[in-house]
């Protein structure tokens, strides 16, 4: 925190257990971390006024738009710190090749925004095109949390980054003793971006996340 409290960008990088590449800010932000979004090819962006347990980024930016709130509009108080995390898919996602491309791509997003400076004018303008983003920002409180009804064996029937709509099964958990499966619908459409490491699961373990379009969830949104 001593090294990020004063500084105009702060980039906490994490990785998930099993994840496409996403990107969680505060709402107020979302205009600044398009560009970032688009470079990295984030399959979803997850915005928030308040994510609950006081995540890193949150403890350097959102201070700005409480400021805001507290003062009702009377005087105006910008986001002074663009603050996100960003996870770089998962753990197991480990290769030279990965970092070599988020590495260039943390890299440009710095240089467009002149913390880095680029070494002559033609670097200074390929900084400046940006790829087509692959994903809209959607409301941290529209991901759908998915649990496991019962103990069993977990098998994906979609990938990490599919888009499905309402319904369309997920993962199946098998009981090996008894031979019961039990098939795992998405209740939201939206962007399958992350799932579990783990395939032996337990009642009530969180098996995946859908990030949909239309807010629901209120509370501790980062824990559920």
């Amino acid at each position: 925190m001593t090294m990020a409290i004063d500084a105009d960008i702060v980039l906490d990088l994490h990785c998930d257990n099993e994840a496409a590449l996403h990107i969680y800010a505060g709402t107020p932000l979302a205009e600044a971390i398009a560009p970032l979004s688009a470079i990295m090819g984030a399959q979803a962006v997850l915005l928030a006024y308040q994510a609950g347990g006081e995540p890193f980024d949150e403890a350097c930016s959102r201070l700005w738009w409480d400021l805001e709130r507290h003062f009702e509009g009377r005087y105006p108080i910008p986001p002074a710190c663009v603050s996100t995390t960003v996870e770089l898919r998962g753990e197991q996602e480990v290769s030279y090749a990965l970092a070599q491309k988020d590495a260039a791509g943390l890299l440009q997003f710095l240089t467009l925004n002149g913390v880095v400076l680029a070494a002559d004018a033609a670097a200074e303008a390929a900084a400046r095109v940006l790829p087509a983003p692959l994903c809209e920002a959607t409301p941290l409180e529209g991901v759908e949390p998915l649990y496991a009804p019962h103990p069993g064996i977990l098998v994906y029937t979609r990938e990490l980054g599919e888009r499905v709509a309402a319904g369309d099964a997920i993962a199946d958990i098998i009981d090996p003793v008894s031979g019961e499966t039990s098939v795992i619908h998405a209740g939201v459409a939206g962007v399958f971006f992350a799932r579990s490491a783990h395939r032996h699961v337990i009642r009530g373990m969180n098996i995946g996340k859908i990030a949909g379009a239309t807010a629901y969830r209120a509370g501790d949104l980062l824990s559920q």
